[in-house]
Order: C-alpha cells, then sequence, then structure tokens
C-alpha cells in the first residue's frame, strides 16, 4: 500500500483571453469599480471615435496585491472619476482588458502589473 501525500495546490488565473502582445489605452468615466476577488474589476464609459458611448472593462490582480502595493480599497474609484487604462486587449475584441497602467486626473500613473519589491 502506497502512503497518500497531500500538498497545498496553488491556481494562478492566466490572462491567456488577452493579447499580449498587443495594447490599448481608453479615457473615460468610472461608472463601476469591484474590489472583489479573484480579481478586482472597473467599468468605464468611453466615448469612440464615432462619438458614441461604450462600456470598457479592466480585469486587475486579486485585492491583497492591489492592497499591499498601491492601498488600493473599494474606495479608490467612484462613479463619476475620470481615468485612462491601458491594458493588454481581449483576443476575441470585447471591450475589455488586462489593466497594467491606471492613470488619474491629477497626472498620476499607476502600473499596477508591476508590484514594487
Amino acid at each position: 500500500m502506497l502512503p497518500l501525500l497531500s500538498a497545498p495546490l496553488f491556481a494562478h488565473h492566466a490572462i491567456s483571453a488577452f493579447d499580449r502582445d498587443d495594447s490599448v489605452s481608453v479615457s473615460g468615466t468610472v461608472t463601476k469599480w469591484q474590489f472583489i476577488n479573484p480579481h478586482a474589476g472597473i467599468w468605464i464609459d468611453v466615448i469612440n471615435e464615432q462619438g458614441d458611448a461604450e462600456s470598457w472593462s479592466g480585469e486587475f490582480q486579486g485585492t491583497l496585491d492591489l492592497y499591499r502595493y498601491y492601498s488600493w480599497n473599494k474606495d479608490t474609484f467612484s462613479p463619476g472619476d475620470e481615468i485612462t487604462l491601458t491594458g493588454f486587449p481581449a483576443r476575441n475584441g470585447d471591450t475589455t482588458m488586462a489593466v497594467r497602467l491606471v492613470g488619474f486626473a491629477d497626472g498620476d500613473v499607476v502600473d499596477v502589473r508591476s508590484a514594487p519589491d
């Protein structure tokens, strides 16, 4: 009979749904911010080149990293905030991205994909 060993398993959500060889940047108004696991998310209304409103969403890493490295929490964004998101666009053409950079109205830019050491 073989002894059974158990070890903790760690899951990681890949960002394979996003094109890491491309980048997109959109500016708009925050409509929703979800500071929940497994990934925080944000939705913004963007005026496209045709002058029509589009809803874009951005996916971030987990809340623990956002809180630990950037002090972000459920109150970091509010509806009406003006921001710019830059990240990897969805491979299927949807208006969503894996967020890499967040630009704030005051000019600050945060790179959320490279947590400090």
